[in-house]
């Protein structure tokens, strides 16, 4: 028996998981993600001859790093226990359990076909469809003139922090003012907060027949996001799926076919951004800001993955080898020239 079966048999009771078809005897699958950025494992658990999990339970991979674990069943707890809208797609918390140093989380299964690449490719008005209901359904946690100091909070902050893990990085730095430069203009606007996913794209999406968008890993969530921030990263993975590119000159290419001047995927980021009452004239301000975000949140990602002694050429390797690194410094280089 491993440690996830121990930790649910001896709370089988407590957390009610006859409700949840599982039995006493269950198999369980283990994942190890292949990301040198995941910070956890986590495992599948099936009733014995079921095809589809029951749960999924989450365990940091680090002892007592347990911060995301304690803040993505939060996260998860808040959408679900909202109301008057339609229900977002998110799994049920069943519990988090302080085990010795590790913070286990244990969480319903969600339903629905992975909405990998080839099923993206497969339809893509669909996939962009479910996706842009989803984001819209997102709440707002704030109001513009309540969302003081947003630009510090959620741009100059994160990228000090990435800045702060490479010091003497130069083209880091210079990628970094050079960003600040070109957001100038959106630092004296005043935007909602909502919640953000940060990072919705295979394997965290899941497409029910005739349903709802179901979207897992709340790990990079947040109630203080950008308007706009999720359905870049989301549009910019169906670009990515329909075009078959992965490598990151393919990725690039995508994303200009996405969200270059004549780009498709700028007629739905547009109707988003007026559903939230924001000037759609910002839009490529906040697709760079989704990018630089998005690589800052490395400093989080990365953070206790090396020893001291081998930190800074393990976090570079780490940045540079990067997608959303990628994206960003494209996006400022090709757009600050334009």
């Amino acid at each position: 028996m491993n440690f996830i079966d121990s930790v649910l048999q001896d709370h089988y009771q407590e957390l009610e998981l006859e409700k949840y078809g599982i039995g006493r005897h269950w198999a369980t699958v283990l994942l190890t993600p292949r990301f040198v950025t995941s910070r956890h494992v986590v495992a599948l658990i099936f009733a014995i001859g079921a095809r589809e999990p029951s749960l999924v339970v989450k365990v940091p991979r680090q002892p007592g790093d347990n911060h995301s674990v304690r803040h993505e069943a939060e996260m998860m707890k808040q959408l679900r226990a909202r109301g008057g809208r339609p229900l977002i797609g998110v799994p049920e918390v069943l519990g988090t359990l302080d085990v010795g140093a590790h913070t286990v989380l244990i969480e319903t299964a969600v339903t629905g076909a992975p909405l990998d690449p080839h099923r993206v490719a497969a339809d893509l008005s669909g996939a962009i469809s479910a996706g842009t209901d989803f984001v819209a359904a997102l709440p707002f946690t704030r109001s513009a003139p309540a969302n003081e100091g947003w630009y510090d909070r959620t741009i100059s902050r994160p990228l000090r922090a990435l800045a702060g893990m490479l010091p003497l990085d130069d083209d880091l730095s210079v990628l970094v003012e050079r960003t600040h430069e070109m957001l100038a203009p959106l630092r004296s606007v005043q935007l909602p907060a909502v919640v953000e996913h940060g990072d919705l794209s295979h394997p965290n999406l899941f497409l029910p027949p005739q349903g709802r968008l179901q979207v897992v890993d709340w790990e990079r969530s947040r109630t203080d996001g950008l308007p706009g921030h999720d359905l870049v990263f989301y549009l910019q993975y169906l670009s990515e799926s329909n075009e078959q590119a992965f490598s990151r000159i393919g990725q690039l290419e995508a994303f200009d076919k996405a969200f270059g001047s004549t780009g498709w995927a700028l007629a739905p980021l547009r109707s988003h951004l007026q559903l939230r009452g924001v000037n759609p004239d910002l839009l490529p301000l906040l697709i760079t800001a989704t990018w630089a975000r998005s690589a800052a949140t490395l400093a989080y990602r990365l953070a206790g993955q090396a020893a001291p002694e081998q930190g800074r050429t393990q976090m570079r390797a780490a940045v540079l080898a990067d997608r959303d690194y990628w994206l960003w410094r494209h996006v400022v280089n090709t757009w600050s020239m334009s």
